[in-house]
């Protein structure tokens, strides 16, 4: 131990600190730059543990260590305590010095200048467990409750009034829309959401007519002057930016939704506000990497999806596709927006995280065969007939090909006539008649008193023939090995039969799942607007004859049970069965602008709040939102 009077603290502290090998711990109450920058510009460049607590117990403690202060300190670990009076510096946990000078000029001054300080200086070798102690003790301060660490993450302070749902906070570094944050409070830990931000002037355009409490540029004369008298528009605006240069207090407020409290690296539902000025961070990569692996219950993905990145982040994120298999997904988004690439993308990754799930994909368009990888395919091209699946259908195609009296009236022959309809027209394909027989076929087995039969039958285009090839291709198609099957109807030009052919494949899936005879599978719908309607579109039924419109219904409230997924595939979700939009229980959505499909998107789409759809008119290709039971919170994605 060695006594150090004012004339001798200062250059043991500097020699202490040019031989600095690992680490400069130093506590002071108060700090000023111009002691710092000339001590430690000498700090050698392979010192990297460099730490500094300072005392913040009020305003004035920051205006005597100075800002220039956090300039020189910038590649140090700052800590502030509100009742710290301590003054010590630590070199390489091996050298100390402790006394009563702040390192401000006048505590570090020779004793003619400056005040009358007193210091101890410890060696390693001499008082090591002095050194010991002092060591444990800066670890102890730095660890402290009460001690609150400045980094480059502390974006700002939470505002008044602070919610359970949501908060405000200023901004003190710059953040962006879709920013996650981290808020703390004691112990707390709550993830948030950056939904909005506000840019304020303190000085520009309050209420000039509240006199003293808050008047634009400070006074109501100066706000007449440049608003009222002036005559000369130019020189108004010209006055103004001048004021704004010379005065502006500008000031950025953030609008953050709470997504979750952090407990135990689980996101749990928030039930109480965090306290007023509870300081926000930057969450970091790694803490936003970590929670993009959970589900939207806070527990880890069961099978997890890659499906971008998150927008301004390297962090990549993921869908549980454990969700998608049992609770079904929406795939939304208009034409260019990047909905089908997306969509392709998810199907083969899919099949690379789940070499158990199958996947059957109703094609309105053919374009599913190419991006799907190196998955064993086989695609159905569906031939351009007409398949009925109801009796009703055959006597309405009877009679607008001219066969009325064949089917219609009460004499023995039409009644004969529509009970064969009625025994061969099954909405199944196992009980069909059509796997054996041909629609001409069964027209040629009616009864006929008046020779009308054959009149009929030569007028019949092709259409009516080759039925049974289609529904056995349907069943080789249904019984494939292959882990990809495609329906392919871009040849299809017939509206009910797109419909009853996609409504014979999914009952069929639907059947089977419920015995048990597959295993997990998931039904794409793609253009799910052409199969199951909200109301009639173009041609396509919403009504009872849509059998396609049926069995979407039944697999979007039953699949779940029996392991078959759904995947809905529309750029017009307003024209979408609203009770099946409302079963899919993860989304992605990709730029919409249409109105009608917005209110669709906000009343039916469980988990878009306000704050999502208004992102959606936004958006650029191949960014999208993803939200749901897939993933812990609603996610800003770019595709890749």
């Amino acid at each position: 131990m060695e006594i150090l009077t004012s004339d001798q603290i200062y250059g043991k502290i500097e020699e202490l600190v040019k031989r600095a090998e690992v680490s400069i711990w130093l506590s002071s109450a108060w700090l000023k730059s111009s002691v710092l920058e000339r001590l430690f510009a000498q700090v050698p460049e392979n010192t990297k543990d460099l730490k500094v607590v300072l005392r913040a117990s009020e305003l004035q403690d920051l205006l005597i260590t100075d800002e220039k202060v956090f300039e020189i300190l910038r590649k140090w670990e700052i800590y502030l305590h509100p009742r710290l009076h301590a003054k010590f510096i630590l070199v390489d946990g091996r050298y100390a010095v402790v006394g009563s000078a702040n390192f401000t000029y006048s505590g570090l001054s020779e004793f003619s200048k400056g005040n009358v300080e007193a210091a101890v200086y410890y060696d390693e070798t001499d008082d090591p467990e002095e050194v010991e102690k002092l060591k444990n003790y800066f670890i102890d301060i730095v660890e402290s409750k009460e001690t609150f660490r400045v980094d480059g993450s502390l974006v700002g302070f939470a505002m008044n009034p602070v919610k359970s749902r949501s908060f405000e906070f200023v901004a003190l570094e710059e953040v962006k829309e879709q920013d996650y944050v981290e808020i703390r409070d004691g112990d707390r830990k709550l993830i948030g959401r950056v939904l909005e931000l506000y840019s304020y002037d303190m000085d520009f355009f309050a209420n000039p007519f509240t006199a003293g409490e808050s008047p634009v540029f400070g006074s109501l004369d100066t706000f007449k002057l440049l608003f009222a008298k002036g005559e000369n528009s130019d020189w108004k605006k010209a006055a103004v930016w001048a004021y704004l240069n010379d005065n502006g207090a500008k000031l950025k407020l953030a609008v953050a939704s709470v997504v979750g409290e952090l407990k135990e690296d689980k996101l749990e539902t928030s039930l109480s506000p965090v306290s007023v000025g509870s300081p926000v961070f930057k969450l970091s990569e790694d803490d936003i990497s970590s929670l993009l692996r959970k589900n939207f219950s806070g527990a880890d993905m069961v099978r997890p999806v890659k499906v971008g990145k998150l927008v301004g982040s390297s962090a990549e994120a993921f869908i549980d596709a454990s969700e998608v298999l049992s609770k079904h997904l929406l795939v939304l988004g208009t034409t260019g927006s990047g909905k089908s690439y997306f969509t392709k993308l998810f199907l083969k990754r899919l099949l690379e995280a789940d070499p158990e799930v199958k996947v059957f994909i109703l094609d309105p368009h053919g374009e599913y065969r190419e991006g799907l990888g190196s998955s064993a395919i086989e695609e159905l091209t569906v031939e351009d007939l007409l398949l009925p699946v109801f009796p009703e259908e055959v006597e309405e195609l009877i009679k607008q090909e001219g066969g009325s009296s064949l089917i219609s009236g009460n004499s023995k022959e039409a009644s004969k006539n529509r009970s064969l309809i009625s025994k061969a027209v099954r909405p199944s394909l196992g009980l069909t008649a059509f796997r054996e027989k041909s629609l001409r076929e069964l027209i040629r087995e009616f009864s006929d008193r008046n020779n009308e039969k054959e009149a009929l039958l030569s007028s019949l285009s092709d259409v009516y023939d080759g039925q049974p090839n289609l529904v056995r291709a349907l069943e080789r198609a249904l019984n494939s090995a292959s882990r990809v099957v495609i329906f392919n109807f871009k040849r299809v030009s017939e509206p009910s039969t797109r419909v009853n052919v996609a409504g014979l494949v999914m009952r069929e899936l639907f059947e089977r799942a419920k015995r048990g005879d597959i295993g997990k599978t998931f039904l794409v719908l793609e253009e799910a607007h052409s199969f199951a309607p909200e109301r009639g579109f173009g041609d396509t039924s919403a009504g009872r004859d849509n059998l396609a419109l049926t069995m979407a219904r039944k697999i979007a409230s039953e699949g779940r049970k029996f392991n078959l997924g759904l995947g809905v595939i529309t750029q017009r979700p307003a024209q979408v069965s609203k009770y099946v939009l409302s079963q899919t229980n993860t989304q992605v959505m990709f730029r919409t602008i249409n109105s009608s499909d917005l209110d669709v998107i906000s009343s039916f789409v469980e988990y878009a709040g306000e704050d999502v759809v208004s992102l959606l008119p936004s958006l650029q290709t191949g960014m999208g939102v993803v939200c749901g039971i897939g993933t812990p919170f609603p996610l800003l994605i770019n595709v890749e």
